[in-house]
């Protein structure tokens, strides 16, 4: 995960990757710095709390990094209700099911939203096919623009609320890592064993109509 981080801040900074420092607390968290841009501190927050982070710098490290991740959470076959983001999966070489069974352990949808102070993701049952968070596969990966890595929360709604005047989302969900402060503390989270996977890519990499 460190690689990621370090290739990512390489890509902020515009320095060479081995020469960004990556600062730790004792208990080997990253620290955000306060003149961290919101994308790396979003970055930081969401890794500490145990989600799976990915930046993709071109199509082929898309479908790269999406075998990978498929891989390493041991699942061939996904749920994916938008069909803007199929074309990764077909070349990657997976399978797509569109609609979500009792068995199925693992989906892929984009977000509204990634917010930088919290480390969550917001999507909404837009992006779910309706769904209620407790009926999400316990796997989730999440495609997003660099563009949609927001402050705070109210920039998140503020996000929403422009893209979709006309369509309003009815429920929203906030996905955070497993090992997330507020998730652990929390008696009941769906949010609790849940593992999400998130693909950072630049805005011309996305698909134009997801």
């Amino acid at each position: 995960m460190a690689g990621f981080i370090g290739k990512f801040m390489a890509i902020l900074s515009g320095a060479p990757e081995h020469s960004v420092s990556e600062t730790k607390d004792a208990a080997g968290k990253y620290i955000a710095q306060q003149d961290d841009p919101v994308d790396l501190t979003f970055v930081k927050k969401f890794t500490d709390g145990g989600g799976y982070f990915m930046y993709c710098g071109s199509q082929e490290e898309v479908v790269q990094n999406l075998r990978g991740a498929a891989a390493e959470c041991q699942q061939s076959t996904f749920f994916v209700p938008e069909k803007s983001l199929v074309a990764w999966f077909q070349q990657a070489g997976l399978q797509v099911s569109t609609e979500c069974h009792e068995d199925t352990q693992a989906m892929a949808s984009s977000c509204h939203a990634a917010i930088a102070q919290t480390g969550g993701i917001m999507i909404s049952d837009l992006q779910t096919q309706g769904l209620k968070f407790a009926q999400l596969p316990g796997i989730h990966l999440v495609f997003a623009r660099v563009s949609q890595v927001v402050n705070s929360l109210s920039d998140g709604m503020a996000a929403i609320n422009k893209s979709h005047r006309e369509q309003r989302p009815r429920a929203i969900i906030t996905l955070k890592g497993k090992l997330d402060e507020s998730v652990m503390q929390a008696k009941v989270d769906p949010n609790k064993g849940r593992q999400v996977y998130f693909f950072l890519m630049e805005d011309l990499l996305f698909p134009e109509n997801a």
